[in-house]
């Protein structure tokens, strides 16, 4: 209670001082000019104590209340707007009441409120406003007629919502703004590291790291084309030293599927962009570009991809495309920058003097030209260290998580955690491929449409996943996707909305075990550059499925009887252990069923002992068939099965083994001398009611199963204790 009465001290000032405003204290100082100056004064002293106690309750509040930060805020907000609030109106009361010079105050409060206090806070200001006027106006004032203080009310409502729908409209176009121009950043800094070629297509993969990587690249390539430039100008004596590129260069030249480009066709290309990468100049008036490659001296230097020394220019010569008026440019030297016998850009240079440039100048700009290539180079060779720094990074925590995970299940979830990494994506899916019956089947699918692929199941056909797991190679060959023409799966299924798709066979020794598939709405999500870890990552992938499938047969061999598919020995005195102690628990009954077949010995020694294990066999399928979910089974020895009865009574028992009894007598089995029948003899038990424990449990329906071939074969028998209560 001490607390809430500490955190409740705004309130508690607010609702005293506005009793004394509804009271009309501070109407006794009305009273021309000398009040209007007494009005001033008790002004500053209320703004003073509303300040005071704002401080106050701020500190309070923080005191006791900090773990409720964003609670405590709104909290505070509402209390000092009430402040403020009670005191204007006693400012106001002061100065003449509600009709008085200084009532305009309160529509500057509540417009300032609304504008800078939270939006719960604004509103219960506005109502606040019109409620307490209303009393003030009513019964303070004693004033009768309404239409002034509706008046009043629909200013103040009206200042309220329009500072408060402006202010958030203001916000959001600030915020948005903000966003644009963070984005538009990123892009240039994406476009940057392309025209210097410090990646090869643009990828979205670990997309906060690489940002962080080209940033810095494209900072270390600027600071050292800088010094550069401004090394010639101070050497040449230059008014402008100026470096441009080709947009896109590297992404463009050199992007997958193209053809390389001769010196011909790239000095033809007259309709290819350049930008201005870096200028040391010491004109204002400049222009980046972009530029197409006809336009003046530079377009020319890189459509004849030869140096150009142009002397004696003109006055008012306008063929340099990055002034963007009239130059008085007298001598200009322009150098291309050739790289792998492509163009990459131009190095340009001029003076205002008219002192033509010399062949030293020359071969000073041409070896700038190297140094300006050894630089973006040195810059290339240390981002795609970074990224294969990277890329091994990932693939090694893949291979522990792959290697580390020991069913299908785990190893589905760990590729697609890593494939995540490498390029995020909207969907993948993992299928696995039948060979034998020629079907594949999707495991897992995650992302947009997944559900819609849950438990599919299709035979080999024309899809984008049968030709990769045919072809054994990666579809499509660009990435790029058309849902309308491609078919990922079955054409009843579609991927909606993706504009980028990777399906990656998943071979071990050559033969396909499945795909992975991964799509993103984003187009080049799956380009060159990131496909090869990708590719990487299904090997190890199909390896550690191979692995899990190798385990699971493994654990299945351990625990079942490889001729009948049952559960073993072991196995079932394991389940029989556990079942017992969970019904003991619980107070649950459990019954035991012991069967074999009669005269056993007599089928294998007349019709051989391949046709005894097809009556096993057959035995096996019946016992499997007839038993429900939470029944198990188990082949004990030879030609002896179990049945294990969760939740079952012996007569429920009973009318089990009399089915299974009933189904063995019916069913024939063929053989080289005709069809073979036989019979079988069962014997049941219950726990708790006939035995304590495992061993007493199976003893008793061994002595049952024992009675029954004792009293004439093909029967069912109860244990004998159940036998002498119904006997």
């Amino acid at each position: 209670m001490h607390r809430n009465a500490r955190s409740s001290y705004g309130f508690l000032v607010a609702f005293g001082c506005s009793l004394l405003t509804l009271c009309g204290v501070f109407s006794v100082f009305v009273g021309g000019a000398a009040s209007l100056s007494f009005a001033a004064l008790t002004a500053l002293q209320v703004l003073s104590a509303l300040a005071w106690l704002a401080t106050f309750v701020r500190r309070a509040r923080a005191r006791f209340q900090a773990e409720e930060k964003e609670r405590l805020t709104v909290s505070l907000d509402l209390e000092i707007s009430l402040l403020m609030l009670v005191g204007v109106h006693a400012i106001v009361q002061a100065a003449g009441g509600l009709t008085g010079q200084l009532y305009p105050l309160v529509y500057v409060l509540v417009a300032f409120v609304a504008s800078f206090a939270t939006k719960p806070t604004g509103t219960v200001l506005v109502a606040a406003a019109v409620v307490f006027e209303a009393a003030l106006y009513f019964f303070t004032e004693r004033r009768v007629d309404p239409q002034p203080y509706f008046l009043h009310a629909t200013f103040i409502v009206f200042f309220g919502l329009m500072n408060l729908l402006f202010t958030r409209v203001e916000i959001e176009r600030v915020r948005e703004k903000s966003k644009r121009a963070l984005d538009d950043d990123k892009r240039e800094a994406l476009a940057s590291a392309r025209r210097y070629r410090l990646l090869d297509a643009p990828s979205q993969r670990a997309e906060r790291d690489e940002q962080r990587l080209y940033r810095a690249s494209v900072e270390e390539v600027h600071q050292a084309l800088h010094y550069t430039l401004d090394l010639l100008k101070r050497t040449l004596e230059l008014h402008t030293c100026a470096l441009f590129l080709f947009e896109g260069n590297g992404a463009d030249a050199d992007h997958e599927g193209s053809e390389p480009r001769s010196r011909a066709d790239d000095t033809s290309a007259n309709s290819e962009r350049f930008r201005l990468a870096e200028i040391v100049t010491d004109s204002t008036d400049i222009a980046d570009g972009p530029f197409t490659g006809a336009e003046g001296a530079v377009g020319a230097v890189l459509k004849r991809a030869m140096t150009m020394n142009i002397e004696h220019v003109k006055q008012g010569f306008r063929g340099l495309c990055y002034y963007r008026g009239n130059t008085h440019v007298r001598a200009f030297l322009g150098v291309p920058v050739i790289e792998g016998g492509k163009v990459r850009g131009a190095l340009c240079a001029d003076r205002l003097v008219d002192r033509p440039f010399s062949a030293r100048d020359e071969d000073i700009v041409e070896r700038a030209v190297r140094h300006v290539l050894r630089a973006m180079e040195n810059e290339r060779v240390f981002v795609q260290l970074e990224r294969t720094k990277s890329e091994q990074t990932v693939l090694h925590h893949a291979s522990q998580a792959l290697g580390a995970a020991l069913t299908e299940e785990a190893v589905i979830e760990a590729g697609l955690a890593a494939a995540a990494e490498i390029a995020p994506y909207d969907f993948a899916a993992v299928t696995r491929y039948d060979a034998e019956h020629k079907r594949h089947s999707v495991r897992r699918a995650v992302g947009e449409g997944a559900d819609e692929l849950k438990d599919l199941s299709f035979r080999d056909n024309t899809s984008l996943t049968a030709m990769a797991v045919k072809n054994r190679h990666y579809l499509p060959f660009r990435g790029g996707f058309d849902g309308e023409r491609q078919v990922v799966y079955t054409r009843s299924e579609s991927l909606r909305g993706m504009q980028s798709l990777l399906i990656l066979p998943l071979l071990v020794r050559e033969d396909p075990v499945g795909t992975l598939a991964l799509a993103a709405r984003r187009p080049e999500a799956f380009s060159a550059a990131v496909r090869p870890t990708l590719q990487v990552l299904s090997n190890q992938l199909a390896v550690a499925l191979a692995n899990a499938e190798s385990v699971r047969r493994l654990e299945q061999l351990a625990t079942t009887d490889g001729l009948t598919g049952c559960l073993n020995k072991r196995a079932f005195l394991d389940e029989l252990a556990k079942r017992l102690k969970s019904a003991e628990r619980f107070g649950k009954r459990v019954s035991l069923i012991v069967t074999d077949i009669d005269h056993f010995k007599r089928v294998n020694d007349t019709y051989g002992h391949a046709v005894g294990d097809h009556v096993i066999r057959g035995l096996g399928e019946i016992l499997r068939a007839l038993k429900r979910e939470t029944d198990v089974v188990a082949r004990f020895g030879g030609e002896e099965f179990c049945i294990l009865c969760e939740e079952t009574d012996a007569r429920g028992a009973l009318l089990l083994a009399e089915r299974v009894r009933e189904e063995l007598k019916a069913r024939s089995f063929e053989s080289d001398q005709g069809p073979v029948r036989v019979t079988c003899s069962l014997g049941v038990a219950e726990f708790p009611e006939d035995a304590r424990n495992d061993t007493q449990l199976f003893e008793l329906a061994d002595k049952a199963l024992y009675h029954a071939k004792q009293s004439g074969r093909d029967r069912v028998c109860l244990s004998p204790r159940k036998q002498a209560m119904h006997g």
